[in-house]
């Protein structure tokens, strides 16, 4: 239904704003252009080449493994998240 598709559109951008938010913040006053434009290129260019890399693990090794492949990303992902930011200021 178009409700559920608003919905759904919005869940998906809405934590973006934030990505926007901390990068800007964390890299201060001086370098938070060249920072987000860091993040912007490289999440476009993971966005870009996921889905052939995507398709051809499915077409080589089918669902399961590609699947499982997907899962391990986020693990993989846990160290590199900040669990507390103190900025220089």
């Amino acid at each position: 239904s178009i409700a559920l598709m608003v919905v759904a559109s919005v869940i998906t951008v809405s934590d973006n704003g934030l990505a926007f938010t901390a990068i800007a913040e964390y890299a201060g006053p001086f370098w938070s252009g060249r920072a987000l434009g860091t993040q912007n290129t490289s999440q476009l260019f993971a966005q870009g080449i996921a889905p052939p890399l995507f398709g051809g693990l499915i077409g080589i090794a089918g669902y399961p493994v590609a699947f499982a492949v997907c899962a391990v990303f986020p693990l993989v992902a846990i160290p590199a998240v900040p669990v507390a930011v103190t900025p220089d200021r």
